[in-house]
């Protein structure tokens, strides 16, 4: 009689283990469908910041040198490559070492021009490639405007500037 019900719940304990198999089957894939929502989520992340970086504007690198002469020299030659379109004379430029941050050292330049000159070389110095990041600047008359003869205002402008001295990377060693 112990075989009769054994062989009664037979049917029973199958359609339950099929059961069981058809819910891990239907949990594995709600659980890869949850996964790939997952990753097409975070692929939509990149691709949204992705888009945002290229959207940006190019950044425009900085004034940058190995050596402090080669950053006067590099100054110098932006500020006679921008005053050459202007109505603006460069008296001096000159670099300050600066001992708390020996890696960017002050650019000091004093210049003489017209008000629209001098306003066009700082906003060129300021937008331009190489970047040149002014920290003070300094801005006077020279010498006033004189209508009868036709001469306009004369300006003194003395800027201070930051450069940046990276060294140069060390060349990578060759083995014998």
């Amino acid at each position: 009689m112990t075989l009769l019900p054994d062989l009664a719940l037979r049917p029973l304990l199958v359609r339950l283990a099929g059961c069981g198999l058809l819910l891990a089957l239907g949990a594995g894939a709600v659980s890869s469908s949850l996964d790939a929502s997952s990753a097409i989520e975070t692929a939509r992340d990149r691709l949204d910041r992705a888009r945002e970086r290229a959207a940006r504007p190019e950044s425009v690198p900085p004034l940058v040198a190995a050596n402090g002469d080669a950053l006067l020299a590099a100054f110098r030659a932006r500020l006679d490559a921008l005053a050459a379109d202007r109505a603006v004379v460069i008296d001096a430029a000159t670099l300050d070492p600066d001992p708390a941050r020996p890696d960017l050292p002050r650019l000091r330049g004093m210049l003489r021009g017209t008000a629209e000159g001098l306003h066009g070389l700082v906003h060129a110095l300021e937008t331009g490639a190489p970047l040149v990041a002014l920290e003070e600047a300094d801005l006077g008359i020279e010498r006033p405007a004189d209508a009868e003869i036709g001469r306009p205002t004369l300006m003194r402008l003395t800027l201070v500037a930051r450069g940046v001295v990276a060294p140069p990377a060390p060349s990578p060693r060759r083995t014998p």
